[in-house]
């Protein structure tokens, strides 16, 4: 089997493991959370990995609880997928990364839907990664337009995850702990699958069920240090302004009525990575350090890392395992996404591979859709360094204007995958032989 076909059979053996619908129904298992006590319950998903959440959810309700009262449809918000569910359920496909009239919608939908909870009802939540945008709920204030363009200009400002979120808690009514509000008094319970490195709930789909220690300043600070504050529009700035001037209330430092638990995360897939590495053969490293960095540069770092690991002497197939998020700093107007961005990057630099020895990278986003694209990520070997050569496009070129999906594209070096129903960040896998 060839370096490129084990690299593909380590990461989607692996990542069918990563299962939303078994990690929900075996936390439940595992943690008694419904009680025959509870009138109703309202169960709400929403994510790239809502739809499977859904179905753990209801296949344990189903087999522990089978009476136990479901206030009306069970609501799911996903991005589109062919992922089947075989409940009765509200299904909303909305948009993601940037959010649409559905994502809006879906809001009012949960909102509407959570109100009617009481005391004696449990609300229970399942929170994937891209629900930011899936779920959206701006101020009145604020057109879907408005929130369009900061949501673009935040994409393309290489601020990270945390600081894009921080500002989508400020310019919304259900982000920053704002949705479990309107689940009070019920009890609430949040079940989460974390989509950042930190796993800070806070920040997770921006934090909808959580406290909020972040304010209208910091948004502000984060628009000014990117520079956006000239390009976002009037109608965001006044609203965070009001907020600044304590004229709007702020995100919830307190919330005492809902529970909110990881069920799933990037470390916790890095190291059921590291077992499936280990069970084929290979010798595997988790590096030690979240690859959060600006794509380019994170590149540089990674073959540092197999410098650093890898020596001639040493007979071992080795695996190294890395995880995190990246940013792409968008100069160009090409296309691609910051796992593309990355390989990209690695392949331009490979030349400062120090072994001689046989070697591929993968570069990946779990979810199955690296920005704006079909692709999952980049996929780095021989045969791209030999394609390479033969190209009559100039790297260089390509990735300054971070276009990196047409060139990796043009030397068959693109993964693809489709949407996988989960979402727990981007992973990158070295193996060497």
């Amino acid at each position: 089997m060839s370096l490129r076909e084990d690299a593909k059979k380590l990461y989607s053996s692996s990542l069918a493991k990563l299962d939303p619908s078994g990690a929900v129904f075996d936390y439940l298992s595992s943690n008694k959370i419904v009680s025959s006590n509870y009138k109703k319950i309202y169960p709400v998903a929403f994510g790239k990995a809502s739809i499977s959440m859904m179905t753990g959810f209801l296949d344990y309700l189903s087999k522990e609880f089978p009476g136990l009262p479901i206030h009306e449809k069970p609501i799911v918000v996903s991005n589109i997928s062919n992922e089947k569910i075989n409940y009765n359920v509200d299904l909303h496909f909305t948009s993601h990364p940037i959010p649409d009239k559905k994502s809006i919608q879906a809001g009012d939908k949960v909102i509407n839907y959570i109100s009617s909870s009481t005391d004696n009802d449990l609300v229970v939540f399942l929170i994937s990664g891209g629900a930011s945008a899936l779920l959206s709920k701006p101020p009145s204030s604020i057109t879907l337009d408005d929130k369009t363009i900061l949501t673009d200009l935040l994409l393309k400002s290489g601020a990270s995850i945390n600081e894009m979120n921080t500002v989508r808690k400020h310019m919304s009514d259900i982000k920053g702990g704002r949705l479990a509000k309107f689940a009070s008094p019920s009890t609430c319970y949040s079940l989460i699958i974390s989509d950042v490195i930190n796993d800070d709930i806070s920040s997770i789909a921006s934090g909808p069920t959580i406290s909020d220690n972040t304010t209208y300043n910091d948004a502000m600070d984060i628009l000014n240090r990117y520079n956006l504050s000239e390009y976002t529009p009037p109608s965001i700035i006044n609203h965070i302004e009001s907020g600044i001037q304590g004229h709007i209330e702020e995100s919830p430092s307190e919330i005492d009525n809902c529970t909110n638990k990881i069920i799933s995360s990037n470390r916790l897939y890095r190291e059921q990575l590291f077992s499936f590495a280990s069970d084929q053969g290979y010798l595997p490293i988790i590096i030690p350090r979240d690859i959060t960095g600006e794509a380019k540069k994170e590149a540089l770092f990674l073959i540092d890392s197999i410098n650093k690991y890898v020596t001639e002497s040493d007979t071992n197939s080795l695996a190294l395992i890395s995880g995190g998020e990246t940013v792409v700093n968008m100069k160009g107007s090409g296309k691609g996404g910051r796992n593309q961005e990355l390989a990209l990057s690695f392949l331009l630099n490979h030349n400062d591979i120090k072994t001689n020895r046989e070697w591929i990278l993968l570069s990946v986003g779990t979810d199955g859709i690296d920005g704006p694209t079909d692709a999952a990520g980049g996929i780095i070997d021989s045969n791209s360094i030999k394609k390479m050569k033969k190209s009559k496009l100039d790297i260089n070129t390509y990735l300054e204007n971070n276009d990196s999906y047409n060139y990796l594209a043009d030397i068959d070096s693109l993964y693809v995958t489709g949407p996988s129903g989960t979402n727990v960040a981007d992973i990158q896998l070295i193996l060497i032989k």
